[in-house]
């Protein structure tokens, strides 16, 4: 059988979109069929005469955490880093002192709490949990509660804050771990980090339900085919971004993830230097939560930089807000985001909706993947920041196109950002002058692109901003 073709269907805010794919195995490319209709109370996915269906929901907003620890440096920093992980929006950032017992926890759906060492009894933590404990609205609310403290003080916690309708979670010591690990069996029943479809019935519809958050998750665990390789996937929407980068090592594949519950229409660079400086820098310092002492000695120089080179980044725009050059302008950071790097920019939800099919057969197909690369519906490409000295208007990438049996010649100099768009069927020669690299490589001065059946777009930003 060359040919497959499934269904999913994205529910966004106002429209339900059905996402027909089909895949061709004999050219490795996909083609898309895209219908929405307006969501109100009544509509399901049984108005498209679907009888088995795929859906991931995404919703409006993103949900809520309140994260607490002793110290602002030590744990609730930790914290912090534990609810980005799970792609939560950190409400609130609470340490030692504050009023737990009278706090307001209204719109809080996670309190992730840590502080503490494992073999030493913190009498601070344990009055902190207690007093939480004390607060009304505890009850009331009934939050999903996350205990990533001492674990002489789980029990403690335990007794105070496992309330009836309280799902109550106890991980590993994230203080002393300092690591996000997602594949935590512990969180795995909590709705945010589940990985595990859900199967409901709908009218004469049996469905398939799958986390937006595990969908994103999964972009970047399948697009990062290589040892070595990092990949960073984008889900933006009017009302929030998510981030979710993955890196593959010998055995396993590590993740970073980060939410950012900011308007679309508020995105800029600047945001996404933040972003990228909590996502990737875990600058470390020696402290005494004891004590509370803050900044006692950096381990970490303030003015450590990052270097941003993923392999690739595919992002997913469910808003008209970000739309292509929007995307471009977020990933180029100006002092950050360096070399060579693929690109896949959807502005449908195609890549999401087909990540359903990897999440229920639980298994990757490359040959699927490339189609991505190979159709027309989503936009392809790379993007080149190079290493070297910023020299304006000398010289520093020159380009061979051959198109439509015509050759062309372009030189690119340092000060300019150049959008070359390339047909189907051409061919590529890209060459970096004496002193410039495409990456983080001095052996790295030359790349070949073919485009067989689909166009790309590549764009060369050689701007003073970007090299200073």
């Amino acid at each position: 059988m060359n040919n497959v073709t499934f269904t999913a269907f994205l529910v966004m805010q106002d429209v339900m979109r059905k996402i027909i794919i089909n895949f061709d195995y004999y050219n490795e490319s996909i083609s898309t069929e895209i219908e929405d209709r307006t969501v109100n109370k009544n509509t399901g996915v049984f108005d498209f005469n679907e009888k088995v269906a795929q859906r991931i929901v995404i919703p409006e907003k993103l949900q809520n955490a309140l994260v607490i620890g002793i110290s602002e440096e030590g744990s609730t920093r930790s914290a912090t880093r534990l609810a980005w992980s799970k792609l939560l929006n950190v409400k609130r950032a609470c340490s030692s002192g504050e009023p737990f017992s009278s706090m307001d926890l209204t719109d809080v759906d996670y309190i992730i709490i840590s502080g503490g060492y494992d073999n030493s009894v913190n009498n601070r933590l344990n009055a902190m949990i207690g007093a939480l404990g004390k607060n009304p609205q505890l009850a009331e609310f009934k939050p999903n509660i996350i205990f990533a403290g001492s674990r002489l003080s789980a029990e403690i916690a335990k007794k105070e804050l496992a309330l009836p309708g309280i799902q109550f979670r106890v991980l590993k010591n994230i203080l002393e771990n300092e690591t996000t690990d997602e594949s935590s069996p512990a969180l795995q029943t909590l709705p945010v980090a589940s990985a595990a479809a859900q199967n409901i019935t709908e009218g004469r519809v049996k469905i398939t339900d799958f986390s937006y958050t595990e969908a994103l998750r999964k972009i970047s665990e399948v697009f990062c085919v290589k040892r070595g390789e990092k990949v960073l996937s984008a889900l933006f929407t009017g009302n929030y971004s998510l981030l979710s980068q993955a890196e593959r090592g010998a055995r396993t594949t590590s993740f970073k993830n980060y939410a950012v519950p900011q308007n679309a229409e508020t995105l800029n660079a600047g945001v996404f230097k933040s972003v990228f400086n909590d996502l990737f820098v875990e600058s470390r310092t020696v402290f005494d939560e004891n004590f509370l002492l803050k900044d006692v000695l950096p381990i970490d120089s303030d003015k450590e930089s990052v270097i941003f080179e993923p392999d690739r980044i595919v992002a997913v725009s469910l808003t008209e807000k970000i739309e292509f050059e929007n995307f471009v302008d977020l990933v180029c950071v100006p002092g950050m985001t360096h070399g060579t790097f693929y690109f896949l920019f959807d502005n449908a939800g195609i890549v999401l909706a087909a990540m359903t099919v990897f999440l229920s057969q639980n298994k990757d197909s490359n040959s699927f993947l490339r189609g991505f690369f190979n159709t027309k519906d989503v936009k392809s490409g790379w993007i080149f920041i190079p290493y070297g000295k910023f020299k304006k208007g000398v010289p520093a990438i020159f380009i061979e196109k051959l198109e439509n049996d015509r050759k062309v010649d372009l030189v690119l100099k340092w000060g300019e950002r150049k959008v070359v768009e390339v047909n189907s069927n051409s061919v590529v020669e890209i060459h970096a002058a004496k002193g410039v690299y495409l990456s983080d490589n001095s052996e790295s001065t030359r790349k070949t692109i073919g485009t067989k059946e689909s166009c790309r777009t590549l764009i060369f930003d050689l701007r003073e901003e970007m090299h200073r």
